[in-house]
């Protein structure tokens, strides 16, 4: 079970952080800075682990709603709620293993962010 977990953390973390297009690496590393940079102590971090995972879940949904539309002639509310929908649909599918993996691999780089930033603000 272990290795499983193990296994699906640094699975979501390369697809995450390691891989993918510009757009989505700028909304994964700018949720976790700003949840690390509002950080004050290191108890904060399962409250920033969430803010951090909801302006990410946010961040794809605003993206898939004002990316350039592909020959269609819907309206900008005609592909909120299609994106909406779409979105609900992808978290609905998600194993609880894979909120795990989720929430443990944007934990392990905001508490990076936070030492580092805690460093930083020392010297």
């Amino acid at each position: 079970m272990l290795q499983t977990i193990i296994n699906d953390v640094s699975g979501i973390f390369r697809s995450t952080f390691l891989t993918g297009d510009w757009i989505a690496l700028v909304i994964a590393f700018g949720s976790v800075l700003v949840a690390a940079l509002l950080m004050r102590r290191g108890g904060q971090i399962g409250s920033m682990t969430l803010l951090a995972l909801v302006l990410f879940a946010l961040g794809g949904y605003l993206r898939g709603v004002f990316r350039a539309p592909s020959g269609e002639t819907a309206g900008y509310g005609e592909r909120a709620i299609s994106q909406l929908e779409a979105s609900w649909l992808h978290f609905m599918d998600l194993q609880a293993g894979q909120l795990l993996a989720y929430f443990i691999a944007f934990m392990a780089i905001i508490l990076v962010l936070y030492g580092l930033k805690s460093v930083l603000n020392r010297g």
